[in-house]
């Protein structure tokens, strides 16, 4: 009489191939997901414009120059490879100054790897 249950060698291939698509299926979701989103909503909109205009790979000579031409000032970096600017945004909603403190990471050939956001106490506008 045939057992109408899998063998164990059937069942024991089905097992490694269900764990392997899970495997598979989770790192596609995981790698998807960009590693340097924000939290906080008021930071959001920095976030969101150094996307648009400064994308992985950019060169760091362009960097400088589109926080020097929004007039961001940037601050000496303790690491090689890293620019360190301060960016005042103002939140449209809640009409209030928002300040995040960005440090843009480069690789070994001035290239922008990806960047952080911090969120730091907002100073007076300089005259």
């Amino acid at each position: 009489m045939a057992s109408l249950l899998p063998s164990n060698r059937n069942s024991h291939w089905l097992l490694q191939v269900s764990v392997f698509l899970a495997m598979a299926a989770a790192l596609l979701i995981g790698g998807c997901k960009p590693s340097n989103k924000v939290d906080d909503p008021q930071l959001k909109p920095i976030q969101d414009m150094i996307d648009q205009n400064l994308p992985t790979g950019s060169p760091q000579g362009t960097v400088i120059q589109f926080l020097s031409m929004r007039g961001y000032p940037t601050e000496p970096s303790e690491k090689p490879g890293t620019l360190v600017a301060i960016i005042r945004h103002i939140d449209t909603v809640r009409l209030q100054p928002v300040t995040a403190r960005v440090t843009f990471y480069f690789d070994a050939n001035g290239k922008l790897n990806t960047y952080e956001i911090v969120r730091t106490m907002n100073a007076p506008v300089p005259q």
